[in-house]
């Protein structure tokens, strides 16, 4: 059974990189799809696995007293609770079974850690850093891939990845999108990092740029923004923490890494580029660096030709460029960014509008039904996209004071506690920001495992 335990703790870097593909497929109903992917089935093999050692391991006590403070409770069993008054009461049960698997893979986490020696962890860093490495390698043969014309069912793109949109495709790896392709880069473009910064070993500073560079080429702004705040962070707190002698030091580092970062970005500018240019789109290597600069600025920086307008996305097959069919978008979409700003908005005129709903929300799994019953969305799958107005409209006031104080309690152990601070925290923060760009966990799951694993096992 321990050898089982560390076996699925070796595979989980690479797990969590098939968050969607491949999926296995239950049905549907008005509301929600059911699907399971290979992190989920993951998630409940190792649960299983963990509740039968620590079973074993303490008999009659099953959780020491890290986990015996009320705080760290009192959110999980809210939630559960809010299951009774839920708009959507089936996605609002297995919302919350999938909140509990995460919640006690934790704990094994923490209760089990023992069983992990400093030679599992030389092992597991191979594998994180190694699988980070393959779907960066994945993500640029996608790219390939589609503008060779190869179908999206082989190049496993999502419909609005392809080249056909901004003139280059933008790879989404083996998840659902490339925001969630881009989440998952941020924990080993941190840790790399993390690693040269600590060890001045040149190979982590080489997985960093390739982490960061396939970071933006994913062409996700949630991702890349959340990724700029993290390391902003960590740069900031790896020099605030080093003694008054080493900070000269810290500071070449960092400014070593920050023109690595702009390096990265650069090149992959030109990738994207070289890739407009060879797509089927009349798009030329201009058009694609124009297009990348101006919507990663949100329309601010406008380097195209002042004659280039805009073509909606239902005009892209009829017109054409000798011979060439135009790009669906010519730069900066608006559309994206003003659909989350308007159910945000959405989300916080809902919870107001009464007492109870400010105070306990509409329950777990209900923000997608409340949105459509308020005539905000076409229909009552659509979520929120935008995990913190999210959980102040399913879980309201006291939900949302519930899991601040889970997370101050969080932040305070791994100041106190956690030998890398370096990592966790700058991670966490950047997961914080990326959760401002979508909502819900299930595509997802390394924001919760990630930053518990690392924390009670991570060496130095």
């Amino acid at each position: 059974m321990k050898k089982l335990f560390r076996y699925l703790i070796y595979i989980l870097p690479l797990i969590l990189c098939f968050s969607y593909y491949p999926l296995i497929k239950l049905g549907e109903n008005e509301t929600m799809y059911f699907e399971l992917s290979l992190p989920l089935i993951w998630l409940m093999v190792f649960d299983a696995v963990g509740l039968v050692m620590v079973v074993d391991k303490y008999r009659s006590k099953l959780f020491s007293k890290v986990f015996g403070s009320a705080l760290w409770w009192l959110f999980p069993i809210f939630v559960t609770f809010s299951v009774i008054w839920s708009l959507n009461v089936l996605r609002g049960i297995l919302t919350v079974g999938v909140m509990w698997a995460l919640f006690f893979a934790v704990v094994f986490f923490f209760e089990l850690r023992e069983n992990l020696d400093t030679k599992f962890w030389k092992i597991f860093w191979r594998w994180f850093f190694g699988a980070a490495l393959f779907v960066c390698v994945w993500c640029v043969v996608q790219c390939i891939l589609d503008v060779a014309g190869v179908p999206q069912e082989a190049s496993l793109l999502c419909d609005g990845c392809v080249y056909q949109m901004f003139g280059f495709p933008h790879p989404n790896g083996f998840a659902i999108e490339p925001q969630f392709m881009g989440n998952l880069l941020l924990a080993p473009t941190i840790a790399s990092l993390y690693f040269y910064i600590s060890d001045k070993n040149k190979k982590y500073l080489i997985l960093f740029a390739i982490f960061a560079a396939t970071l933006f080429l994913t062409f996700s702004r949630g991702a890349i923004y959340a990724c700029v705040v993290g390391l902003v962070f960590f740069d900031f707190f790896v020099w605030a923490r080093a003694k008054k002698s080493e900070k000269k030091a810290v500071c070449k580092n960092i400014m070593k890494t920050v023109g690595i970062f702009v390096a990265a970005f650069l090149f992959t500018l030109n990738l994207q580029g070289v890739l407009a240019a060879a797509s089927p789109t009349a798009d030329t290597y201009g058009d694609g660096v124009a297009k990348v600069i101006n919507h990663l600025s949100l329309g601010v920086i406008d380097i195209r030709g002042k004659s280039t307008e805009p073509v909606e996305s239902s005009e892209k097959s009829e017109t054409k460029t000798e011979g060439k069919t135009e790009a669906a978008f010519d730069g900066y979409v608006a559309e994206s960014t003003d659909t989350r700003v308007r159910l945000s908005r959405a989300a916080f005129d809902i919870w107001k509008k009464d007492f109870k709903t400010v105070m306990v929300g509409v329950g777990i799994g209900g923000a997608g039904q409340a949105l459509y019953n308020n005539g905000d969305s076409p229909a009552p799958r659509e979520i929120v996209q935008n995990e913190y107005a999210s959980i102040l409209l399913e879980t309201g006031l006291v939900g949302a004071l519930l899991l601040l104080a889970m997370l101050i309690l969080a932040v305070k152990m791994i100041i106190q506690k956690c030998e890398i601070p370096e990592v966790l925290l700058p991670l966490l923060v950047a997961y914080g920001v990326s959760l401002i760009f979508f909502s819900g966990f299930p595509n997802a799951l390394q924001i919760i495992l990630l930053p518990g694993l690392l924390f009670f096992f991570s060496k130095k």
